[in-house]
């Protein structure tokens, strides 16, 4: 085998042992909101460590081990800051680090599409395009809440009394779903006493706080129970938020990176020609 087949093989590996724990991953995040088995992120950063030591030893390309030692640490600070600012949760922190050491450099995949990446370190491009693929879900939600209104006609009924800029906004954050709802959403609908009446109103915003979900599940629970006794059948919807692991757009983030690269590139060339 030479050095090119080498190469492909070794990159084939390190791309399928990517996509085989966040796959799992993202799937356990979204039904369970945690990842149940954490060996996984283990099985990434071994195989990544021993493929690096492979090529160092292989190829003679002793200055792979620097790229891998300085990705990593990188990939830790990032990670670190993150988590410490209430961004990211101890799933998506883990599974940044062990994609730098699976991809201590930037794959050449997809170099002769000529999207090379802007950031110098892969998993940051990854980061990148995780972050772009996040702001799409507005625009998946607004999609889906006009098929809703074009259906029913009643997207806000019961909540006519709303501002219109509460409206439009939570048009693009959240969207109506049956009693009972889906597992791991939250509410965006509140109960505020109105002249000595429980009247329900749109809820946008929370503080962050450690027991934020705790308060919501109990907000839920108390919403549900108003609407089952007091409110017609057809408002007997709630608006809720998604609340998407950000797993799923980290795996989608490796995918797009490798088939296009930097999708900020992307977009910046697709703008400019």
């Amino acid at each position: 085998m030479n050095g090119d087949s080498l190469n492909a093989l070794l990159l084939w590996i390190r791309i399928i042992s990517a996509f085989g724990p966040l796959i799992y991953a993202s799937i356990s995040d979204l039904r369970t909101r945690m990842v149940e088995h954490e060996l996984i992120w283990l099985i990434m950063i071994i195989t990544g460590i021993i493929i690096t030591f492979f090529e160092a030893i292989m190829f003679q390309d002793l200055r792979i081990l620097l790229d891998l030692a300085i990705n990593v640490g990188l990939s830790f600070v990032v990670a670190f800051l993150l988590f410490y600012a209430g961004l990211f949760g101890g799933a998506d922190g883990k599974a940044l680090i062990s994609l730098s050491f699976l991809f201590p450099r930037t794959p050449l995949i997809f170099l002769d599409w000529g999207f090379k990446p802007l950031l110098p370190f892969f998993f940051l491009t990854i980061f990148s395009n995780a972050l772009l693929l996040t702001v799409l879900l507005p625009l998946v939600l607004a999609l889906r809440n006009l098929a809703d209104y074009f259906t029913n006609k009643e997207l806000f009924y019961g909540l006519e009394n709303e501002p219109l800029w509460k409206k439009a906004l939570v048009v693009f954050i959240g969207f109506r779903t049956n009693i009972p709802p889906p597992q791991h959403v939250y509410p965006l609908l509140e109960l505020v006493e109105v002249k000595g009446i429980l009247t329900p109103q749109l809820k946008l915003f929370d503080k962050i706080s450690s027991e934020s979900e705790e308060v919501d599940g109990k907000n839920l629970q108390t919403i549900k129970e108003f609407l089952y006794e007091n409110a017609e059948p057809k408002i007997r919807k709630l608006w809720v938020s998604p609340g998407i692991p950000f797993i799923i757009p980290i795996t989608l983030g490796l995918l797009t990176a490798l088939i296009f690269g930097d999708l900020l590139l992307l977009i910046i060339t697709l703008l400019i020609v």
